[in-house]
């Protein structure tokens, strides 16, 4: 059985990667180009995109100009947490995203398949092991993402934030994604800001498939 470490800011730390809650979902599902898809069932290839390039991306439905900027506010006070070191995310949703938001996510990316995930823990693990293995000084976080941002909190509600909780905030207009990340954070002493960090986790036809577009 997994030993689970809770840290002080409430994130439960199991088998060196950080979670918000413990255990994640137990399906996963992510819009994708069908390539990028096939690949990822081949060889575990897998593409997380930095927070900064995600705030530059000119697209309403998938860009976000705030993307790793918390926000809340407490009587009329803004309060603001970014982080000081480059995070770099996988966005997956929740199985019950609707079909009609997938479309428009797919429309918007010019994605043309659905990726199911059925296990995926054993793919966080996969992650997990191939950034030990490989040491690139990148600190594995996943969460849900909250859609709370700017919205007016009492003092305990502000103290009681998980850590890095910046990077599992969007506003209310991205509600209908429902998203799951897995975020990478760049720990080493030198870093340079990438727009996106490529990992290969092996072939992982085992725990996911492809589907159609609904």
């Amino acid at each position: 059985m997994a030993k689970l470490n809770r840290t002080q800011s409430g994130t439960i730390i199991v088998d060196g990667v950080e979670y918000n809650t413990y255990p994640p979902p137990e399906k996963l599902v992510k819009v994708m180009a069908r390539r990028w898809a096939e690949v990822l069932l081949s060889n575990g290839a897998m593409r997380f995109g930095s927070l900064e390039y995600y705030r530059k991306w000119e697209n309403d439905a998938l860009g976000d100009p705030n993307d790793g900027e918390g926000m809340l506010r407490m009587k009329e006070h803004q309060y603001n947490v970014g982080s000081s070191n480059p995070v770099y995310a996988w966005c997956t949703s929740i199985p019950t995203i609707t079909p009609e938001r997938i479309r428009i996510l797919a429309n918007h990316g010019h994605y043309d398949c659905l990726v199911q995930i059925h296990h995926p823990m054993t793919l966080i693990q996969r992650v997990r092991r191939t950034l030990s293995s490989k040491g690139r000084g990148l600190y594995l976080h996943c969460a849900e993402v909250s859609y709370n941002r700017g919205i007016e909190v009492d003092k305990a509600t502000l103290n009681s934030q998980k850590f890095h909780f910046n990077v599992f905030q969007k506003d209310s207009r991205f509600a209908e994604d429902i998203e799951y990340r897995l975020a990478l954070t760049d720990v080493g002493l030198k870093y340079e800001v990438r727009d996106h960090v490529d990992i290969q986790v092996g072939k992982c036809s085992d725990i996911t498939d492809i589907r159609d577009l609904p």
